[in-house]
């Protein structure tokens, strides 16, 4: 986790911020969960990692995983199954370097207290589609350590305005 309490905080949270997408780009749940305040895990770090990471699917049964007998019609001819449909893609989007930019002061609102507002970008690409995801991130120290308190989409009308980090830190 970077210092935020050094020379420049400014550096470090772009350093921070950035280095905590990478992490959630990259499903590290232990490291994101480390990265966050207790009150954006909602408990402790094991219970937020639990809450984040996907269930391990169980294996099917031998009967789920073997082709059913053949149907015969009544003149002896067979029935060719139909073909099964396969999976035409990844799973994930193959995502693209993380930017972090934008870094500014933001006051408290709500539940979330003061800190700096950092937006933090990344291209991601479908087999038929491909964009760029921007997220606005609440940075806060807790002693001399960054974390993150908030982390928000940034809209269409959050750059419409020209301040997406403070609009997007503003709307919840």
């Amino acid at each position: 986790m970077s210092d935020g309490g050094g020379a420049d905080p400014t550096a470090s949270a772009l350093t921070f911020a950035k280095s905590y997408q990478e992490a959630v780009n990259s499903l590290d749940w232990l490291q994101v969960c480390q990265m966050r305040t207790e009150r954006y895990r909602r408990g402790t770090v094991k219970e937020c990692v639990a809450n984040n990471e996907e269930p391990v699917a169980p294996a099917p049964s031998e009967s789920e995983t073997s082709d059913p007998p053949p149907l015969v019609r009544a003149d002896g001819s067979v029935v060719r199954p139909k073909e099964k449909p396969t999976a035409s893609g990844p799973d994930r989007a193959q995502l693209g370097p993380i930017k972090a930019s934008g870094a500014k002061a933001v006051p408290a609102f709500g539940d979330h207290p003061a800190g700096m507002g950092v937006l933090v970008e990344w291209t991601y690409t479908w087999p038929n589609e491909s964009g760029i995801s921007k997220d606005v991130l609440r940075l806060v120290l807790h002693g001399d350590k960054w974390l993150v308190d908030q982390a928000e989409e940034v809209a269409d009308s959050d750059e419409a305005h020209g301040d997406p980090v403070g609009d997007a830190l503003m709307r919840s």
